[in-house]
């Protein structure tokens, strides 16, 4: 019997009918760096994503928008996300992202030995065509504690995972509102506030830039925030600074498989370091 799925934990709904776009995310991961670049494509094949359903309210695991509200001022951080039994369904599971105003309210996974494993898994470890969120062992640690720490989703059509991403990222009720991302981990939350939205090449960030040296991570950013796109939007003012921790979330960009739209966030609260 196949244990009880971590999605169904999810208060969340979704269902795919006719044709799925299948994401193939940005990552030829075994062959040389120097030569590495982020793809996908779509594929015509008929493909049922996970349905979910309605977790039940006795086990408390995901986060509420309300006790979002009085985080920032706990005194000694309690996780709203239960990942000592999430990890009991997965021991991939490290991290739980939220967006106030967005489907996206997730677990982050992180394959240990092949990052390539949750572009078509779920976080249950099931075939999916949806996969799941998720970071790569090779390029990043599991604290958020690299200079620069890339999420990946697939832009599904229903919606899932990061398929509203950059719907949500190009309306002004979007930058407007709450324009961060929260990152939930067992022993501290962390605020990021977006600070841009663009179109981004295929080429895979983490490889083509060394984000300790200060040269390098400058110009990345300047070059961000330089983006010329109809796509493009910025808090100029959360620019960061050689420094600053950043996190980017990933996907395909609408209407080109080959490129990639990224949401870049500025780490601006971090529970642990709060009196």
């Amino acid at each position: 019997m196949k244990k009880k799925t971590v999605l169904t934990i999810i208060g969340c709904v979704f269902a795919l009918g006719a044709v799925a776009c299948i994401v193939r995310l940005a990552m030829i991961l075994y062959q040389p760096k120097a030569v590495k670049t982020e793809t996908m494509s779509t594929s015509s094949e008929t493909t049922e994503e996970t349905e979910y359903t309605a977790p039940d309210e006795s086990q408390a695991v995901i986060p509420t928008y309300s006790s979002i509200e009085t985080e920032e001022s706990q005194e000694v951080y309690k996780s709203p996300v239960d990942f000592e039994a999430l990890q009991g369904f997965n021991e991939d599971i490290y991290a739980w992202i939220i967006i106030r105003d967005t489907n996206i309210n997730y677990p982050v996974v992180q394959a240990p030995n092949n990052d390539k494993f949750y572009l078509t898994h779920n976080s249950d470890e099931e075939y999916s065509s949806a996969g799941a969120i998720f970071s790569e062992h090779v390029y990043n640690s599991k604290d958020f504690n690299d200079p620069v720490t890339i999420l990946y989703g697939h832009h599904m059509q229903s919606g899932a995972m990061f398929g509203n991403l950059q719907n949500y990222c190009t309306t002004d009720e979007f930058w407007d509102g709450e324009p961060v991302i929260k990152i939930y981990l067992p022993d501290r939350m962390l605020i990021y506030q977006i600070f841009a939205a663009v179109p981004y090449s295929r080429y895979h960030i983490l490889v083509y830039n060394d984000f300790s040296n200060e040269e390098v991570y400058t110009k990345f950013f300047d070059d961000i925030m330089s983006t010329h796109s109809m796509e493009a939007r910025f808090h100029e003012e959360y620019a960061p600074v050689y420094g600053d921790k950043v996190l980017i979330l990933s996907t395909c960009l609408i209407g080109n498989n080959s490129n990639r739209y990224i949401v870049l966030g500025k780490l601006v609260y971090d529970s642990s370091e709060q009196c």
